[in-house]
């Protein structure tokens, strides 16, 4: 399931991306430029969490390998 989240999350910034350069809708409408712009923060939000969630889980098997036990 994280996989879909994340493709949903790559998918999201790409198609924000493309409508803040390709069209006007932001200038008419700010309110999407600030609710598209609060979950771009939510997702590097997520994507933080997830980094340090798997840097804690590699560098605990790092550590737990080199060990001599």
């Amino acid at each position: 399931m994280g996989h879909l989240r994340r493709l949903a999350e790559l998918t999201f910034l790409i198609a924000f991306g493309l409508i803040e350069i390709t069209t006007t809708v932001f200038d008419q409408y700010p309110v999407l430029l600030w609710l598209g712009a609060l979950v771009v923060l939510a997702i590097l939000v997520d994507s933080v969490r997830c980094a340090r969630c798997q840097w804690r889980r590699l560098r605990g098997n790092g550590t737990a390998e080199e060990s001599p036990s």
